[in-house]
């Protein structure tokens, strides 16, 4: 049951978005030997701060979560994580596959498929994209429950020719004891919010790994 909740609770900051993972398959990946691939990094959804009694609110708590978390996020510097996920995805597309990585990166509003390829540099055979769903200071709706920092993403490689998503790849988690949880909101938000930083790598890391496991087989 816990589990559950720390997974609806994430899921509830990252808002209809669905991940269908799907793995590079043999075929494609000898396909991209020599072809270009670009990144487009989509944007980030609202940094999520949720302070207790926030989801007693119901609905009206949502906003006040993503109102306190943009205010921490601008004010700590705090940065979105989806560039450094898509170079490690990137590094593997190089290495592995032989692919050839356009150096200019392109940023798209939207999630749709048509969008992203749109947004583009010009020459891309593949778009790798990947956004952030959903990053938070967050906690299970339970009295004394602890906060810990969430981080969700979701990341596709794209055949720009025929707008097919070939490969896709996401991490929504459960906290698996590897954390910090503390009752102490102010611990994550003091000094510059260093410990938000420091977990939110964390997290990345984890989710790179699941990505790369599901989407690439690496």
């Amino acid at each position: 049951m816990k589990h559950l909740l720390v997974a609806m609770t994430t899921a509830l900051l990252a808002g209809c978005t669905t991940i269908e993972p799907s793995q590079l398959s043999e075929t494609t990946a000898l396909r991209l030997h020599g072809q270009s691939v670009a990144i487009v990094i989509q944007e980030p959804t609202t940094f999520g701060a949720m302070k207790r009694g926030d989801v007693a609110l119901g609905p009206l708590g949502i906003p006040l979560m993503a109102l306190q978390g943009e205010r921490l996020r601008k004010a700590a510097n705090i940065e979105d994580p989806a560039d450094d996920v898509a170079n490690t995805l990137a590094d593997v597309l190089v290495g592995r596959h032989a692919a050839v990585l356009l150096p200019t990166r392109a940023r798209s509003a939207s999630d749709e498929t048509a969008a992203i390829v749109a947004a583009a540099p010009p020459g891309a055979r593949y778009v790798l994209t990947v956004g952030t769903l959903s990053w938070a200071i967050a906690r299970i709706p339970f009295p004394h429950s602890p906060y810990y920092v969430a981080y969700l993403a979701r990341a596709r490689l794209i055949d720009v020719q025929t707008r097919a998503v070939v490969a896709e790849g996401g991490c929504l988690q459960v906290p698996d004891g590897t954390e910090v949880q503390s009752e102490d909101y102010d611990k994550f938000t003091a000094n510059n919010a260093q410990l938000v930083k420091t977990e939110l790598a964390a997290r990345v890391d984890r989710c790179i790994h699941f990505i790369k496991r599901d989407m690439l087989g690496a």
